[in-house]
């Protein structure tokens, strides 16, 4: 097959062959469906008419003069800054595990263990928890003379508790990954600070968190873009109630498009939160700075 040509033309056969099938899928199920959201969000299309009749920015000026859509966008601001907290205890629990503790390994199964489990199986989990009458936390609060008449109540704070429940999934997972990090540090990094007298907080802050930066970096990325998708929570607990607070981009866009038949305005929804999370993602890469290498 090869006899006539050289090693290096056979060389490049061999990897376009094997880059056509993957890179086939990716224009397939990836930019063509993206080229069409986009092409959507400039349409009243309802799902059904074959014709397309294009408005304009119409969906985008509606979409900034929508107050429910407004707040499921605050509402993901909830998702985002429990993100941050989950992180950080995610850091110093790698940290702790990362020395000479005592049944480390099982302290480790323990805490990966939430992130193994089926995301819509937690929600009805939380939902047994968050039972106001005979659920877990309210009895255990009991003992303190303390009752919570709801985990939802009807202002901002619902929100954090279902960003609760992404927080305990997914603190152990970004452990995992912190302590695959903190295991390539040398330790002889860590004695001479130690000789030097440094303390946990200066040892953490000047030597831990710039030899982990690379995997923080990934850790952020996944975290802005995971909080902004925020759904499952959602759907399975609240449905979006009470009235709505607890909508996020997601299910608000999800119910224009399949309840309300506005695929088009459902559409631009979807495009705005690609501009948001790039935003977002440019604003964590100033902040961190560039690498040095």
């Amino acid at each position: 097959m090869f006899g006539s040509t050289s090693i290096k033309t056979q060389r490049k056969i061999v990897i376009v062959s094997f880059l056509i099938i993957p890179i086939a899928m990716l224009i397939v199920f990836c930019y063509y469906p993206a080229f069409k959201l986009f092409q959507y969000s400039f349409t009243n299309w309802d799902g059904l008419d074959p014709k397309l009749h294009y408005v304009g920015f119409k969906n985008y000026v509606d979409l900034f003069h929508d107050s429910k859509a407004i707040t499921a966008v605050l509402n993901n601001g909830a998702y985002l800054i429990v993100m941050f907290i989950q992180t950080a205890l995610a850091i110093y629990l790698a940290i702790i595990l990362n020395g000479k503790l005592r049944g480390r390994n099982f302290f480790k199964s323990v805490l990966f263990l939430p992130y193994i489990l089926n995301g819509v199986a937690v929600a009805f989990m939380f939902s047994y928890l968050y039972d106001a009458n005979k659920g877990p936390i309210n009895q255990f609060l009991s003992i303190f003379g303390v009752h919570v008449k709801t985990f939802f109540p009807a202002n901002y704070m619902g929100n954090f508790s279902l960003a609760f429940i992404s927080m305990w999934m997914y603190t152990g997972f970004n452990m995992v990954l912190i302590l695959g990090a903190l295991q390539s540090i040398p330790n002889d990094v860590y004695e001479a600070a130690s000789i030097d007298g440094a303390g946990f907080l200066q040892t953490a802050i000047y030597i831990t968190i710039p030899n982990i930066k690379s995997i923080l970096e990934y850790l952020l990325f996944t975290g802005i873009s995971g909080s902004l998708q925020a759904y499952f929570q959602v759907y399975v607990m609240t449905n979006g109630g009470p009235a709505g607070l607890t909508d996020t981009f997601v299910t608000k866009s999800l119910y224009l498009a399949f309840n309300d038949n506005k695929y088009g305005k459902a559409s631009a929804m979807s495009v705005m939160l690609l501009i948001l999370v790039i935003i977002l993602i440019a604003i964590q890469k100033l902040a961190l700075g560039k690498d040095e290498e």
